[in-house]
């Protein structure tokens, strides 16, 4: 059977301190950043192929990349696919998929990733002609999003924690916002910042993770067991040291790190 249980962060989950009473500090050239992309980067929307990507944060991207000589990293539950097509021009270091895709060097192609076989199909068939859940195959993972009936959390759990465990013990269920999705066990943003911190430029750096979600708490766990720290998205219990209240506050602040290093105005 697949563990059909919600996964959480393990411990105790504490409320970090407010962006208001603490700004997070500010970024070094010894630092790593890892950056969550939706409800992170960009702000959450009905369907996730209708969020929009302010032109500044391309441009902040940008420029702070190359600060960090290469040392940042998107960690996203989107494949690297969907989130090149978002970044255009841009092509970062990333981990896509929880962490089932790893591009440690923007100029090689991204490994092929193992499809979940039929669970897309079978999830698909059952949900056929429900306005309001919509399947995402990202082939080493299934997203079952229901943003626009949050209130059937429930009911959705149980139909797919069903499906899921019919398909094999090799899978989980990890809970996002609005969203239910399968997975292998053994990826999470955790073990993609340890395999990104491996290699350069990210070794011997001191990293810093920005996440919104359940699944960020697994990578601002990770960076603050190696030294560094972690900052929360938005309202909710985390274990992350600092906050931020939305991503035009994570904007605000990336912009904060070129201006003290005079990279702008």
């Amino acid at each position: 059977m697949a563990d059909a249980s919600l996964r959480n962060a393990g411990g105790a989950l504490k409320e970090p301190k407010t962006e208001l009473s603490n700004q997070p500090p500010a970024l070094t050239a010894g630092h790593a950043l890892f950056l969550d992309f939706d409800g992170t980067l960009v702000a959450l929307a009905d369907h996730p192929d209708r969020i929009i990507v302010p032109a500044l944060l391309l441009e902040t991207l940008a420029v702070l990349e190359r600060q960090l000589d290469g040392a940042l990293a998107i960690v996203t539950g989107r494949s690297l696919e969907s989130l090149d097509g978002f970044l255009e021009p841009l092509k970062l270091r990333a981990a896509g998929i929880h962490g089932a895709e790893l591009r440690h060097d923007p100029s090689n192609p991204t490994t092929d990733v193992a499809s979940l076989g039929d669970l897309a199909a079978r999830l698909n068939a059952r949900f056929a002609g429900d306005p309001h859940v919509w399947i995402e195959d990202k082939r080493a993972a299934v997203a079952v999003h229901y943003r626009q009936a949050p209130e059937r959390q429930n009911e959705l759990f149980a139909v797919v924690t069903d499906i899921v465990s019919a398909q094999g013990s090799d899978l989980e269920i990890i809970s996002g916002k609005c969203v239910f999705e399968a997975r292998r066990h053994g990826h999470g943003k955790d073990a993609a910042v340890r395999a990104l911190m491996s290699g350069a430029p990210f070794r011997n750096r001191i990293p810093v993770f920005v996440g919104d979600d359940r699944t960020d708490e697994d990578g601002i766990r990770e960076v603050q067991a190696q030294g560094g720290f972690g900052i929360k998205v938005g309202t909710g219990a985390s274990e992350a040291q600092w906050r931020l209240s939305t991503p035009i506050s994570v904007l605000v602040w990336l912009r904060a790190q070129l201006i003290v290093s005079g990279l702008i105005a």
